[in-house]
């Protein structure tokens, strides 16, 4: 496993160089502009289509490229190794989107949490700089003039993220650190953080990592990863739609419009969110790893 892992990381860092040297051609082919204009131009609503090109190539050869080829390398059932199984329960599904719910209402508390953290002023200036970069990308891409834009949007931002990262995350990585460390929660917890960091949001860093654990026990409950590419689809989707129908009643979008979550509605949530947890495993058949002894989550 660590052998498989380090292929991931090293194919990890070939797709991500891949993907920034693709941009340079799609751009200058989308706008006819030089690519030394890319950088202060790219978030410009003009150039939006080249944007949307660029954002879903580069998350193609950034997530998916590594964990498939991965896959190839090390197995001669690369679907299956990944976790894409034909089986489908739709008990687990109500799960799924029951699951996801709480976890929105949970992600909003560890959101203003994570806002209360203290840092430094210079930490500070610089993470807000990486927040507005964040917040310009998702405004350039969020552009509506019709309906036929926010399903463009909702493409790029939920159906391409949820299944690429999906891949990577917990078909690929989680699945090989449960297998190094003999030790499920320890894979979910390491996948979930290398997953929340790579998206390089500190405000965002705890509700991240929180959404990265639900997925984790999503697919560690179902062994099949279009479970979590539909509640990653749908925690994205969700955000996208909410935008768009503010959009739609107001005509101008604002992406700080979240209401506090009062702590007991949070703490209420990650209740019910165990217990559904639970209840996923159930009517899945696969053992909880938070309730067996460690010699029982090998895997």
């Amino acid at each position: 496993a660590s052998k498989e892992f380090i292929i991931l990381v090293g194919l990890w860092v070939i797709g991500l160089v891949l993907g920034s040297v693709l941009s340079m051609p799609i751009w200058m082919v989308m706008t006819g502009e030089s690519p030394l204009k890319m950088t202060e131009e790219l978030m410009n609503p003009k150039y939006r289509s080249a944007l949307l090109v660029i954002q879903s190539v580069s998350s193609i050869f950034t997530f998916l490229f590594p964990a498939l080829v991965t896959a190839l390398i090390v197995s001669k059932h690369p679907k299956r190794h990944l976790g894409f199984t034909s089986s489908f329960n739709i008990k687990a599904v109500v799960f799924v989107f029951l699951v996801m719910g709480s976890a929105i209402i949970l992600g909003g508390l560890l959101g203003e949490l994570n806002k209360a953290i203290p840092i430094s002023q210079s930490l500070k200036a610089h993470f807000d700089a990486l927040e507005k970069q964040y917040e310009d990308a998702i405004r350039s891409i969020l552009i509506f003039r019709n309906t036929w834009d926010y399903l463009i949007s909702l493409l790029v931002i939920a159906v391409i993220p949820a299944v690429v990262e999906e891949v990577l995350f917990r078909g690929s990585m989680q699945q090989i650190l449960i297998r190094w460390f003999k030790y499920p929660l320890l894979g979910i917890l390491i996948t979930s953080f290398i997953f929340s960091a790579i998206h390089f949001s500190w405000y965002g860093f705890l509700p991240r990592m929180a959404l990265g654990i639900v997925l984790g026990y999503i697919f560690y409950a179902t062994r099949n990863v279009w479970y979590s590419i539909l509640a990653h689809f749908f925690n994205n989707g969700l955000t996208v739609t909410i935008v768009y129908l503010q959009y739609l009643k107001e005509k101008k979008i604002d992406l700080n419009s979240e209401e506090s979550i009062p702590w007991w509605a949070g703490l209420i949530s990650l209740f019910v969110l165990i217990v559904l947890i639970k209840g996923l495993f159930r009517v899945s058949g696969i053992s909880d790893p938070s309730t067996n002894s460690f010699e029982n989550l090998k895997h």
